[in-house]
């Protein structure tokens, strides 16, 4: 039931709407008619400085992303065969295992924890340095946590939304604690140039992966606000490893609206 009422909110609230829109004008046509001014306000208490990061994102979504991001994830994806895409990023996120078994430890996630060490041990040795995602295979799947999920596991919340030229969005509790993360090994001993070119690699992958997505974020009515839902609804996924906490509020605003209609 409760899937079909998220389903009706939208219809009835857009049919109001069209309702309302099409009710005929008795008023008399006035040529002298001023066009009234247009401001622009934004409300969403998780985006205080939405002004500027609409900004940020026309830089990003307009330029960095159409002129650089999206052609070259698109070479990569089209010319690299998909073994080496494969294989690159095993390497490349076998580098933050260590990360996740501390961080799931935290959380007291022992088993998760175990599973972390185990992988970084097995695709380290077996697995050629990572490139061979051998602990998969052998029944260990994946798991990725950082440190910014621990404070959420905690109850820190998010705090205000940011989006970061070239670099893209972020929540506050991100941003401070990313740095955490680089201080186990082996990313405490990498250089400026090697972290850069693991940070490189990663971002490849990632918008390499997020192709089949741009046609979804190209038609939207709004591509920042699709965005930054999207953001959300990802890092409270990561938080509660995806059984994240129903919200009633959908539900109690149907239920008022269809009380008012009785």
């Amino acid at each position: 039931m409760t899937k079909y009422k998220r389903m009706l909110l939208p219809l009835l609230l857009l049919n109001s709407c069209l309702a309302a829109a099409n009710e005929p004008d008795n008023k008399p046509l006035q040529t002298d008619d001023v066009t009234p001014s247009v401001t622009v306000s934004y409300n969403d208490p998780r985006d205080p400085f939405e002004g500027f990061n609409r900004a940020m994102w026309d830089l990003n979504y307009l330029y960095f992303d159409k002129y650089l991001f999206r052609p070259v994830a698109h070479g990569y994806n089209d010319y690299i065969p998909l073994p080496v895409k494969t294989g690159v990023d095993n390497f490349v996120r076998n580098f933050e295992e260590p990360n996740s078994m501390v961080n799931n430890a935290l959380q007291g996630k022992w088993a998760w924890s175990a599973n972390a060490g185990g992988r970084f041990t097995i695709n380290s040795t077996i697995g050629l340095l990572g490139i061979v995602d051998v602990a998969e295979m052998m029944g260990m799947p994946r798991k990725d946590d950082d440190f910014n999920e621990v404070l959420g596991y905690y109850g820190v919340p998010n705090g205000p939304y940011f989006m970061a030229p070239f670099l893209g969005p972020y929540v506050t509790r991100e941003l401070a604690s990313d740095w955490v993360d680089s201080l186990y090994f082996p990313l405490s001993d990498f250089t400026f140039w090697q972290s850069a070119l693991k940070w490189g690699l990663k971002g490849l992958n990632t918008r390499a992966a997020a192709i089949d997505q741009e046609r979804l974020l190209d038609n939207a009515l709004d591509p920042y606000t699709f965005v930054k839902e999207a953001f959300f609804q990802h890092m409270d996924y990561k938080v509660y490893d995806g059984n994240v906490p129903k919200n009633q509020q959908d539900d109690e605003l149907l239920d008022e609206y269809m009380d008012e209609l009785e």
